[in-house]
């Protein structure tokens, strides 16, 4: 009796594990490509100087984590109703890190 239910216990832990999706790697020309369509021009405006870069590089910035760089993307995302995918939304900050953050994961 005993083996039988620790197998049953196996076999639900096993197909759980092969049912769940994994989750996939950011697509970092996916965020790249979000960013120049969706948040460059917007954050041009915001500078004022018409290059929307530099609000990533200021020295005034709001986000000193990567904790706070997903924040601010999922912010902007739904303040601004982008309607961007959560997909979208790791793919966007997984680009903007390794493009001007650089925070350890």
């Amino acid at each position: 009796m005993k083996m039988t239910f620790l197998r049953s216990i196996s076999a639900i832990a096993f197909s759980a594990l092969i049912s769940t999706p994994a989750l996939a790697a950011p697509d970092l020309a996916n965020g790249k490509t979000i960013d120049q369509q969706k948040c460059y021009a917007c954050h041009a405006k915001k500078t004022g100087f018409g290059n929307g870069d530099m609000i990533y590089t200021r020295s005034d910035s709001k986000v000193k984590s990567l904790a706070d760089l997903k924040k601010m993307v999922g912010l902007c995302n739904t303040e601004l109703r982008l309607d961007l995918f959560p997909e979208d939304e790791a793919d966007v900050t997984a680009f903007l890190n390794k493009q001007f953050y650089k925070f350890k994961p």
